[in-house]
């Protein structure tokens, strides 16, 4: 999260998905991704707290990089504030135990073989063969969804389907 981009539309879809997932388990923000200096104000945005300790009960998390998850292959660093990496969100989810994650992923490369589905598809394969499940919300903001459960990741569609989100929208992972 950059100052620059804080208020901007990315921002009111997350505070849907705050909104939206409260019934599935109330959603945090990875304090890795929001500087000190914008928590407070990224809070009254988006209604999301940062994660500042583990709560008590279920809860999701919220992963927001300025730019999003490189393919597996070009994995270089663990998580910066611009990105974050697919080892990241699995050892995050090994720790943390969150119920669902909720990844911000604009991250493509134009020059690929695989055009930006492909790109997507191999990203939640490569989640698949770690033993989580995921699927992207696909908008002009492009969110990776993780469960480690196939139950949640149902659950969380199911919600999306009945607020009204167009189930094409909605891309899973093909084996």
């Amino acid at each position: 999260m950059l100052e620059k981009y804080l208020g901007d539309s990315y921002d009111l879809i997350k505070r849907f998905w705050h909104e939206a997932l409260e019934p599935i388990a109330p959603l945090y923000a990875h304090p890795k991704f929001i500087p000190a200096e914008l928590r407070s104000r990224f809070t009254t945005l988006t209604s999301i707290p940062i994660l500042d300790s583990h709560p008590n009960g279920p809860f999701g998390l919220l992963l927001d990089p300025h730019t999003g998850i490189p393919l597996p292959k070009e994995t270089r660093v663990r998580a910066t504030a611009g990105y974050t990496s697919l080892p990241f969100i699995v050892e995050t989810e090994r720790d943390l135990r969150p119920r669902y994650m909720v990844c911000y992923d604009q991250s493509y490369h134009r020059k690929h073989e695989l055009d930006k589905k492909g790109q997507r598809a191999e990203k939640m394969r490569f989640l698949h063969k770690e033993g989580l499940v995921s699927f992207y919300y696909t908008s002009h903001a492009p969110f990776l969804i993780v469960a480690r459960e196939p139950g949640v990741l149902e659950s969380i569609r199911d919600r999306l389907l009945a607020l009204g989100i167009p189930a094409g929208r909605l891309e899973f992972e093909t084996l």
